[in-house]
């Protein structure tokens, strides 16, 4: 259960947000909606590119499909762009609440930058070209594959965002850590079982079911574990002391 001066600073940080978003809200959507627009327009051009990458064709089931899915894919790329800003939020956040020092505020945000942005680029280069050379080969002279639009906008979306959030694993550790929630030492001593639970996730995440497509994604995340345990214990004694006040 929070404490009673964990619930202040929240109720604190909420009120401080609201004048903020009173003040700069409407600069806010505007950067939000020119940004939204520009990859609105740009969204042909990119899935065309994206047709030629992965020397499939995408159709549409139904009218309003394309439009719906140009909407959707504009969208996520607002999300990777604004990533930042949302990151640096959450991030703030927790230094409001929790009083991070400024070396571990920095520490957090950047990496967490670094973390999310190349779980994307991992998932982009590496694992999605595979899942899509998989599901597609189960082609045949009278069966041969269509990718709906639709369909492949809210895939994509959904595995670039979730490989970016994933890679974020050494931050929870850390933060678990810093808050007294996990003790690393502990953690450290399921290792083998956390490895397990590691591969069940990456056959789950992996959309081939062969060994080395799933260990592609099964080492970087055992490597990102072993990498918030490590944090953990370093930044452990920065642990916020709870506030008299």
């Amino acid at each position: 259960m929070p404490s009673r001066s964990e619930i202040k600073k929240t109720a604190a940080f909420i009120k401080r947000l609201l004048k903020l978003w009173k003040s700069k809200g409407f600069l806010f959507v505007i950067l939000f909606l020119g940004v939204y627009a520009f990859f609105f327009w740009a969204s042909p051009e990119i899935l065309l590119y994206m047709e030629k990458e992965f020397q499939q064709k995408f159709i549409f089931y139904y009218i309003s499909e394309p439009i719906v899915s140009l909407l959707k894919f504009a969208f996520f790329w607002c999300i990777i762009v604004f990533f930042p800003l949302i990151w640096y939020g959450v991030v703030y956040f927790l230094k409001f609440v929790f009083n991070f020092s400024k070396k571990t505020f920095l520490l957090f945000f950047f990496l967490g930058l670094f973390l999310f942005y190349t779980g994307a680029v991992f998932a982009y280069k590496v694992t999605f070209p595979y899942g899509i050379k998989f599901l597609i080969s189960f082609r045949s002279q009278d069966i041969q594959p269509a990718i709906s639009l639709g369909h492949f906008v809210n895939f994509f979306s959904f595995f670039i965002i979730a490989f970016g959030l994933i890679f974020e694993m050494p931050l929870f550790i850390a933060f678990l850590s810093i808050a007294g929630i996990i003790q690393p030492e502990k953690l450290a001593k399921y290792r083998k079982e956390i490895f397990f639970v590691i591969v069940v996730i990456a056959s789950v995440v992996t959309p081939t079911p062969d060994a080395f497509n799933m260990s592609l994604l099964a080492i970087p995340l055992y490597l990102l574990f072993e990498l918030g345990l490590f944090l953990g214990k370093k930044l452990r004694h920065k642990k916020p002391q709870p506030s008299t006040a």
